[in-house]
């Protein structure tokens, strides 16, 4: 800032005439030069790495803003923020769910076929929204190859996600008033409260993202290892072939 004071970016800027405001601030896609209060957008997103972690990486990231606000929420709610808070609470829920499935969806494949030692092949990720869809495929994929374990975790995601859709089948609600023929949701026009418990959705929410984070994580890093000894393997043999010249 070119006030007489200097002016540090972490004071209260509010008095700074709009105009004057818009021709100081530095742009906000470069750094000041502190690491504690700069966000690395690519440090989670390794370039040679799979399509899947990144889904994985930024699922993570919604999971934990919707915690927080919650946990905020309900921490203090005197001010009754969890009205106006939970519509970006609960599309960061829904938009985790989404990444996460998509996520496991094109992975589960390619490790079951690295299990059979057959030729993995990549699955495109699908950028559709419905998370009820998606989850089914993630059932049956889990019920296809005999998975127990894994599907009774993975059943628990489907029960909230079923208890949504009863709720409403149109998921812009946590993103716009009204949906895509202008009409008002269901939260508007209805005559009677709608209402979320925040510290029974906490609990969901927490046990959502317990399980997804660890069944992905699990099957990432299994991924990982069959192709880590298929790549020993292989080194191996070729090893072996050029000793043999």
């Amino acid at each position: 800032m070119s006030n007489d004071e200097k002016r540090y970016i972490t004071y209260d800027l509010s008095d700074i005439e709009t105009k004057k405001l818009m021709n100081e601030l530095p742009n906000y896609f470069e750094s000041l030069g502190d690491t504690k209060t700069t966000a690395y957008l690519n440090w989670r997103f390794y370039y040679n790495s799979d399509k899947e972690s990144h889904f994985f990486n930024m699922a993570q990231g919604y999971f934990e803003a919707s915690i927080k606000l919650i946990e905020n929420c309900i921490a203090n709610n005197c001010d009754r923020k969890s009205d106006i808070w939970i519509f970006p609470i609960m599309f960061n829920v829904i938009h985790g769910i989404e990444l996460y499935l998509k996520g496991f969806n094109s992975l589960y494949p390619i490790y079951m076929d690295l299990q059979k030692e057959k030729e993995p092949q990549g699955r495109e990720i699908k950028l559709n929204h419905n998370i009820q869809r998606l989850c089914q495929i993630s059932v049956k994929l889990l019920r296809d190859s005999k998975n127990a374990e894994l599907l009774d975790e993975m059943l628990f995601v489907e029960k909230f996600i079923n208890i949504l859709y009863k709720n409403t089948e149109d998921l812009t609600f946590a993103r716009y008033p009204t949906n895509t023929n202008k009409e008002s949701h269901f939260y508007v026009n209805s005559s009677k409260n709608i209402l979320i418990d925040m510290n029974v959705l906490r609990q969901w929410v927490l046990r959502l993202h317990t399980i997804l984070r660890n069944v992905m994580g699990y099957i990432f890093n299994r991924t990982e290892n069959i192709k880590e000894w298929h790549d020993a393997m292989q080194y191996e043999m070729n090893s072996e072939l050029w000793n043999l010249r």
